[in-house]
């Protein structure tokens, strides 16, 4: 461990810093996928706006199937809740 880090900070404290490395991890990837939601579902609106309004849409709901959020009970998630409380992502519920 760096001697900077040992230190500064108590055990408890350092504790708590190792464990939050997964879980910035884990926050990182759900911001990514979210970004990535949004550009499905701006291509999906922008191929519908170049069919004919006579023709039938082919994403007549854009948001469809974008995210379906069955990791949302992993332990893992319900931890990240925990920590991150009102900042964290949740996206099956944008």
């Amino acid at each position: 461990m760096n001697d900077y880090l040992l230190e500064r900070y108590n055990c408890y404290e350092l504790e708590m810093m190792e464990e939050m490395v997964p879980y910035e991890l884990i926050h990182q990837l759900l911001d990514d996928i979210l970004r990535l939601e949004y550009m499905v579902m701006d291509t999906r609106d922008e191929v519908n706006r170049l069919i004919p309004v006579s023709k039938p849409r082919p994403y007549p709901t854009i948001s469809q199937d974008v995210c379906c959020g069955v990791y949302y009970d992993h332990p893992a998630m319900v931890r990240y809740l925990d920590l991150y409380g009102d900042h964290a992502i949740v996206l099956w519920e944008n």
